[in-house]
């Protein structure tokens, strides 16, 4: 009977005779845990050699051990046009290791040889498992169908490599050895068993804890689903009376170690989750295993699915954990990526994800908590459980691993891989998957010298065209944006590594893109990479489709990931081209696609200029030619570009008479029709929203009050690009100011209530009393991150002032990827001296920079959007008791100097844009700042 899984690892092994044998490692939807094993791989790769092809690889055969065969093979090379196949040679070692070690000494050969030209190596540094999942169409979180027969993995493994003492504690529900299997369609996600963990160390007199001398005095679980009833256990390193059933008193550390190991392997989970523990928990319990063990104390540190024990790599500032058939995830970095927010502290990450309360136990006290006996001990216990309880909560509550998962599904990688963060190897997998099937080889990754010779290279990339934006507040915005515009310009023109012409050229016309280079056409030859982003691109709409048709909660929200992730590898192949550091790198790839793309804006804006005006009539959108006489309902819309940027256009309406959203949309999707008429497939230019009002500062730094057609209505927003509502280094107070300054702007067309918020916080700021406006003081605390040691800080800066602070005061010194808080207080000197730990504000009652605050923080950003709209920034640092609350002077737009006032709403009545939302059956409105 076959057995079905989903593959979460891939490792190989090597048995008692020699061979490698890749072990595919996942869970079935009957909830069991798998380890399936596949004989027969072989390790290989290719070699192109000038000269007498038999005589090299008898050559190759008799001066290397590690070779198993040597075959003539016909492939393409890597880059560039290419009428017929190469000879090369293909190398097959016996075992995978046995490729890196001969790789260099054979291009030695050639000097043995004497043979012309370029010796060149390929594919050489491949792991071996990806080579197994690209050459038989697996990966990360893919279905399997396996054949075969049930194996006990500790006879199967004897002697060799592995030894028996790797399998003795194979923890994998089942084992298969494989004599055929398939790929299998499933959308669904197997039964995945989540753990999450987290550590407390004594430190040394409130210091920071060393493994070789500070002992872990509880570990604390969480799981989903439960463990033998529990949702979370804490254990402890000493006996303990009156505590709960999930708490699990032992003897003493070793013990507690030694229980630690066995329910994680009696859970067997498939996910390890944790908040910072790769660079914290799972390196401090691997050092504090080996300390012990210098002292005689006997423990079993096995985590991995195969019998391996835990332990941690360690490349610069980065720490990398590999569990055997597992996935780790640290919720720390996917936070990260996922949110911007001020701080990633467990507690402000809690707060501001999960809206729970993280508890605390401040360092210098753990030692009074730990040896007491009554609350205080209790308390701890909670604290330790808490940490765990978050950790998985942000990973399951936020689906943090949702768009991971489908990553790997679509790219063929490893789900390990991706969630350390291999955009570059999703690539890459896609690449040598199509290239392996066109016959056609791929370079091995650059060395640092030829990544920095492409860096410097890098500087004649050329990227998207901006247009200069027509400054000031507009109204009735069109965006029209390019759908996936540079992979539908791969597709469109045939750009691609495999259809560059750089030597062969062919029979017919060449593509020629504005940056200059050229490439054969697809009737000459399809390109791969296009071939490949024409895949992604209906893969995305067949799941879009499905999406629409299920009404399975779970499928949809496995399908929606999916479309987000060919959404990002669709966009990756572009950048990938132009990336010093990839295996294939190519500058006239990446300047055509570009040069593509800057040429669609600028004849985008020449189309709509042509085009002048719109007459809006009986439901339709016009051009001047058909409609002919015009008569007096017809109403004429003025059209001109007001911004672009790379793959958006916005087009501004101005007209005579007020214009409706619908009718808007119509100007909007009449405009997109024609620019895509012009298009060549499948190049498209969508209407995507209506700004009603646009405030265009400058390029790359706008706001708009944007509305976008959602279920026969209309759904609003803010969106806001290149000001500091969106940047972490400026202080809370800035964004809130910000943000309502943009509201009352755009939504409400009001500089003058702008301008006089501003005044407002300004002189709340000038006059806050530190003891009483607590409010105002949390939202002047800024942070930014500490990157590196303190002593590798070439200038001193203010969170390094905090950093040092903190470390004389608690013996505690931050992580490195901490972000510091502090405050600018008041005093002389330099503001980098005067920098200050909040809490120790507030507790000292310590006066603020105030001027810091208003003119370093406050004013320049607010200041950038008011002068746009004529006011004078003079008026704006308000003092209550120096000058009258009114004494600005504000321009107001032209525009806006026209309009009637608005009505005085009564009895819950809205102005007519409002009413737009009823009308059109809209429920809910979307956050206020959803960018």
């Amino acid at each position: 009977m076959p057995m079905d899984f989903q593959i979460l690892d891939a490792d190989y092994e090597v048995i008692y005779d020699s061979n490698p044998v890749i072990r595919l490692f996942g869970r079935g939807a009957d909830g069991k845990s798998v380890c399936c094993f596949v004989p027969g791989f072989e390790p290989y790769f290719y070699l192109k050699a000038s000269g007498d092809l038999h005589a090299v690889a008898r050559l190759i055969k008799e001066t290397f051990a590690q070779v198993k065969k040597v075959e003539i093979v016909e492939k393409f090379e890597p880059i560039g046009y290419q009428k017929t196949k190469k000879e090369m040679l293909k190398i097959t070692t016996h075992l995978p290791r046995d490729v890196p070690e001969i790789r260099d000494d054979i291009l030695k050969l050639q000097e043995v040889m004497r043979a012309e030209g370029k010796w060149e190596v390929y594919e050489t540094d491949i792991l071996f498992r990806n080579r197994f999942l690209i050459d038989k169409n697996l990966g990360g979180m893919v279905w399997l169908s396996a054949e075969g027969a049930p194996v006990d993995p500790v006879k199967y493994f004897r002697g060799g490599n592995s030894g028996s003492s790797r399998c003795e504690n194979f923890a994998c529900d089942s084992s298969i050895l494989a004599s055929g299997f398939k790929k299998i369609e499933n959308f669904t996600i197997a039964p995945l068993k989540y753990l999450s963990f987290d550590i407390e160390c004594l430190p040394l007199d409130g210091g920071m804890p060393s493994p070789d001398v500070s002992p872990i005095i509880m570990i604390s679980f969480s799981f989903e689903p439960e463990y033998r009833g529990h949702k979370t256990l804490v254990l402890l390193a000493k006996p303990a009376e009156g505590i709960n059933s999930d708490v699990l008193p032992c003897k003493d550390e070793t013990e507690m170690l030694n229980r630690f190991f066995e329910i994680f392997c009696e859970y067997d989970p498939d996910i390890v989750a944790g908040y910072n523990h790769q660079d914290f928990d799972i390196p401090y319990i691997t050092d504090r295993v080996r300390a012990l063990a210098a002292q005689g104390k006997a423990i079993n540190p096995v985590v991995g699915r195969d019998g391996s024990k835990i332990g941690y790599r360690r490349f610069g500032l980065l720490t990398r954990t590999e569990i055997k058939g597992r996935v780790v995830v640290d919720a720390l970095p996917l936070v990260r990526r996922a949110f911007s927010l001020k701080q990633y502290t467990l507690r402000a990450v809690s707060k501001e994800l999960l809206n729970r309360e993280k508890l605390d136990v401040p360092p210098l006290e753990m030692e009074e908590y730990w040896f007491d006996t009554g609350e205080k001990f209790r308390k701890f216990v909670d604290y330790a459980r808490r940490d765990a309880e978050l950790a998985l909560e942000l990973i399951l509550n936020l689906r943090l691993l949702d768009k991971y998962i489908a990553l790997a599904q679509v790219s063929g990688s490893l789900l390990q891989e991706i969630v350390d963060g291999g955009q570059t190897s999703m690539v890459e997998t896609l690449l040598l998957r199509e290239f392996g099937r066109r016959d056609r080889v791929l370079l091995p990754k650059p060395d640092d010298e030829v990544s920095a010779e492409r860096y410097e290279m890098s500087s004649d990339l050329k990227g998207g065209e901006v247009l200069e934006p027509k400054k000031g507040l507009l109204e009735n915005v069109i965006i029209l944006d390019y759908k996936s515009l540079y992979p539908t310009i791969m597709m469109a023109h045939n750009l691609c590594y495999s259809t560059v012409v750089t030597g062969d050229r062919p029979d017919g016309a060449t593509i020629k893109p504005p940056s200059g280079g050229e490439f054969v056409p697809p009737d000459v030859y399809k390109g791969i990479v296009p071939s490949i982003l024409e895949d992604l691109l209906n893969q995305r709409s067949l799941t879009k489709k499905r999406m629409r048709s299920t009404s399975d909660e779970n499928e949809y929200r496995v399908l929606d990931a999916t479309q987000l992730a060919v959404k990002i590898l669709l966009n990756s192949f572009y950048g990938y081209s132009g990336y010093a550091r990839a295996r294939l790198y190519n500058l006239t790839l990446a300047n055509a696609v570009t040069s593509f793309g800057r040429s669609n804006i600028l004849n985008t804006r020449d189309i709509i200029n042509t085009i002048g005006k719109i007459v809006l009539r009986n439901g339709a959108a016009l051009l001047l030619e058909e409609a002919g006489e015009l008569s007096p309902h017809d109403k004429v819309v003025e059209l001109s570009v007001a911004y672009g940027d790379t793959d958006s256009v916005f087009v501004h309406c101005q007209s005579t008479e007020d214009l409706s959203l619908e009718e808007v949309s119509l100007v909007g999707n009449r405009l997109s029709n024609i620019v895509s008429a012009s298009l060549p497939d499948p190049m498209e230019l969508e209407f995507e929203s209506i700004a009603k009002r646009a405030l265009l500062i400058a390029k790359k730094r706008y706001a708009l009050w944007l509305f976008e057609p959602r279920n026969s209505g209309w759904e609003d927003k803010i969106k806001v690009k290149g000001m500091e509502t969106v940047r972490r280094d400026w202080c809370e107070l800035t964004s809130v100011t910000l943000n309502r300054v943009l509201e009352l702007v755009l939504k409400e067309g009001d500089v003058d209530r702008a301008v006089e918020h501003v005044r407002k916080v300004v002189n709340d700021v000038r006059n806050l009393d530190p003891a009483k406006d607590s409010q105002i003081i949390e939202s002047l605390i800024l942070t930014r991150t500490l990157t590196r040691k303190l002593e590798s800080y070439k200038n001193k800066q203010p969170h390094l002032t905090v950093a040092e602070k903190l470390k004389e005061r608690t013996g505690v010194m931050p992580s490195i990827g901490t972000r510091i808080p502090f405050i600018i207080t008041a005093g002389k000197g330099l503001f980098v001296d005067r920098a200050e730990d909040p809490d120790y504000v507030r507790e000292h009652n310590i006066p603020i920079d105030v001027d810091y605050y208003i003119k370093k923080q406050i004013l320049p950003p607010v200041e950038r959007i008011l002068e746009v709209l004529g006011v004078k920034l003079s008026s704006l640092d308000f003092d209550s008791k120096q000058k009258g609350l009114f004494d600005f002077e504000a321009k107001k737009p032209e525009k806006m100097k026209q309009e009637k006032p608005r009505p005085k709403k009564e009895n819950n009545e809205k102005p007519k844009e409002q009413n737009l939302f009823k009308e059109n059956g809209r429920v809910g409105q979307s956050s206020l700042f959803d960018f």
